[in-house]
């Protein structure tokens, strides 16, 4: 192999390389983990009672991203196999609260969802008791890649 064939060799194999990672950038990014976690009173639903809407934190695991680059556009609510749907879309019309809602100093990102949009996630749930559902928060970020995390919470859908 002659000096020129190595060059274009080597130029090509650098084009394509360039070229993959630009097609296939979610291949290449794990989902960062987040913690989320709920503070009384959202550590119970009670959707024929209190409040109007529900509320959640996302707070980074290790510092892998900060709550202020959450694409609130993207932040989706899900509780798969409890209702008609299998999640919902955060409103991001709606800002969310930055703070740090458990006193750990890590800022967490408040977002709330109002009961009437949670409806759709539980209305294969029945009866009075009280059920344990998991709500897992799945979103992107601003800077690229995405997060998630869940938390379980009491869902008491009668009064």
């Amino acid at each position: 192999m002659n000096t020129r064939t190595i060059a274009r060799t080597i130029a090509l194999t650098l084009l394509m390389l360039c070229i993959g990672s630009m097609a296939l950038p979610e291949i290449a990014s794990a989902q960062l983990s987040a913690r989320v976690f709920v503070v009384p009173p959202n550590n119970e639903i009670h959707m024929a009672s209190g409040g109007a809407q529900w509320c959640v934190n996302i707070e980074p695991i290790g510092g892998n991203f900060t709550v202020d680059n959450i694409q609130l556009c993207s932040v989706t609510l899900s509780s798969p196999g409890n209702g008609s749907v299998s999640s919902i879309n955060y409103d991001c019309t709606k800002p969310a609260l930055i703070g740090d809602a458990d006193g750990n100093g890590i800022q967490d990102a408040r977002l709330c969802w109002p009961k009437t949009a949670l409806a759709p996630l539980f209305d294969h749930l029945h009866g009075a008791s009280p059920k344990t559902v998991n709500m897992v928060v799945n979103g992107n970020l601003i800077t690229g890649g995405s997060f998630g995390g869940s938390v379980t919470v009491t869902l008491y859908l009668k009064s």
